[in-house]
């Protein structure tokens, strides 16, 4: 588990000191993994496509935001 955790660390750091310009990119990519883009993004998408799935949608979300939550506590 080191050696993952070490090799994340390591690629995290060649990406940031080795591409520097792609930092709006990377951003825009932590902004729409964030749970809270579920709610925004993915859910109204989802539900407009079938209600079953943005329903799904919603639920995962739900659940990820308190385990999130339950974790950091």
């Amino acid at each position: 588990m080191e050696s993952t955790l070490g090799a994340g660390i390591a690629m995290a750091e060649a990406l940031q000191n080795q591409l520097p310009w792609l930092e709006n990119v990377w951003l825009w990519v932590t902004f729409l993994g964030d749970p809270k883009s579920l709610f925004l993004f993915y859910f109204p998408a989802a539900y407009y496509a079938s209600r079953r799935v943005g329903i799904a949608v919603l639920w995962i979300s739900l659940i990820t935001e308190w385990l999130n939550l339950v974790f950091k506590w």
